[in-house]
């Protein structure tokens, strides 16, 4: 990912979020709660069986998740053991991972956001920013968070895969819409979240890059 193509992107999210907050968000909330309900069930048993064994994946070793250790070894074998230095991308993998979790908690914890079903129950003015109350952590959303870091940055790293690698986490996000957990600017805050953490770490991989760079040109100067 390049300076340019996050900071398009950026630059897309920042007005769209903001016109979804203030304008769209309930109306399209309310639109798919209506005409969507035939496919809760699908997201709703996808979401579960991706939970499950996500859990697992986070259950602890060492007193460590076992998909962070798993990444830290990797990583570690890869990069320092075998000398390869693609290994890094578990670091960026696992980084971004990590801090996707923490930091939409923490926005959860600070933003105060009441969630679709409050629309849906009894409604509420303005935007339920900021709101007391139960269902007030709806932004970011933490599921879109979790699964677009463990596969966005291997769809950047691995181009062509990049579709298949993104199809997981793109369902999971629409199913927050149509089960009616979040609302769209929830799902496209996260997904930028995301996207800027992994291009963060994956400034990580640059000396990776130069290396193989340098490789290819000392290749074509000795054939010529």
């Amino acid at each position: 990912m390049t300076l340019r193509q996050f900071l398009v992107f950026t630059a897309l999210t920042l007005p769209v979020c903001a016109l979804l907050i203030l304008f769209l968000d309930q109306p399209l909330a309310a639109f798919i709660h209506a005409h969507f309900g035939w496919a809760r069930p699908f997201f709703a048993a996808l979401t579960t069986g991706a939970d499950a064994a996500h859990e697992a994946l986070m259950t602890h070793v060492v007193g460590l998740p076992f998909i962070f250790v798993a990444l830290g070894l990797a990583f570690a074998i890869g990069r320092y053991g075998l000398r390869r230095p693609g290994a890094t991308l578990f670091l960026v993998l696992l980084l971004t991972h990590e801090f996707s979790m923490v930091l939409a908690k923490a926005l959860k914890g600070s933003v105060h956001r009441l969630r679709p079903e409050v629309q849906f129950a009894k409604g509420y003015a303005g935007t339920g920013l900021w709101a007391a109350g139960p269902h007030n952590d709806s932004f970011p959303s933490y599921h879109t968070a979790v699964y677009f870091s463990l596969f966005l940055p291997l769809a950047v790293a691995f181009p062509r895969w990049r579709v298949p690698l993104l199809v997981l986490p793109g369902l999971i996000g629409l199913g927050r819409l149509v089960l009616g957990m979040h609302y769209l600017s929830d799902v496209w805050a996260s997904l930028w979240l995301v996207v800027a953490l992994t291009f963060l770490f994956g400034l990580l991989e640059k000396p990776r890059r130069d290396v193989e760079t340098r490789i290819r040109v000392s290749s074509l100067n000795d054939d010529a």
